[in-house]
């Protein structure tokens, strides 16, 4: 449970001002790296059953003189149904930039998972499979550092999460549809606070109580297959 927070108390320290108000942008991502035309295409058949569940895709290129081939995607039948439900782009350096996952198997991806030079830098989940991601997940240096999410499935924010090494230390609410958290709440030190702290005044300078456990859908979990 969190306990609720008070910007004044010595226990607290000021809350930062959300990044996002609104949806983040979707990041740029060169879907063509799964294109097969011009690209060599390697099937394999894991389970045995004479079909194929796994796509590499490969592009032609020259390096220093020499001509080479650079995997470029890779797509994966997860469930062995005949369709795809996982897609692996890779840059010229062979890093992965995003992982694009179909969780529920209808055909449309629900998680997005970008990296940069190697590092997990954001995720992105759409968690009533309606088309429309409303969980953003914020990574630095590979550890969480924030969650951002809209419980209305309406492209607006209205949690904040932020975490600090790797610990959820504070969620702010937004009570009023403003944009902006009126409520915060602070996780509770690991000694454990002796006195619970009051609740954070919101706009209109009554104080309330809230749910972390109530108020915060909880996030669907992620496959790893791309890394094997």
């Amino acid at each position: 449970m969190i306990a609720a927070g008070c910007a004044s108390s010595p226990q607290t320290k000021a809350e930062p001002a959300p990044v996002n108000a609104v949806a983040p942008a979707p990041v740029a991502t060169d879907k063509s790296r799964c294109d097969a035309n011009g690209k060599k295409v390697v099937e394999l058949d894991i389970n045995h059953d004479q079909k194929p569940d796994v796509w590499k895709f490969y592009s032609s290129q020259t390096d220093n003189g020499t001509k080479v081939e650079v995997l470029t995607c890779k797509e994966v039948d997860l469930n062995f149904d005949g369709k795809k439900d996982m897609w692996v782009y890779y840059d010229n350096s062979g890093n992965v930039t995003l992982e694009e996952f179909d969780l529920d198997f209808d055909g449309k991806s629900d998680l997005w998972a970008y990296r940069q030079n190697g590092k997990k830098v954001r995720d992105e989940l759409d968690t009533n499979f309606d088309g429309k991601t409303d969980i953003w997940k914020f990574y630095e240096n590979d550890k969480l550092a924030r969650i951002e999410r809209s419980t209305k499935h309406n492209g607006k924010i209205d949690i904040w999460e932020y975490y600090e090494g790797g610990r959820l230390d504070r969620v702010g609410y937004d009570k009023t549809g403003n944009g902006q958290p009126t409520v915060w709440e602070r996780a509770p030190d690991e000694a454990g606070d002796k006195e619970a702290p009051k609740a954070t005044p919101d706009a209109s300078g009554s104080a309330s109580k809230t749910d972390a456990k109530k108020d915060a859908p909880a996030a669907a979990a992620k496959p790893d297959a791309a890394k094997k």
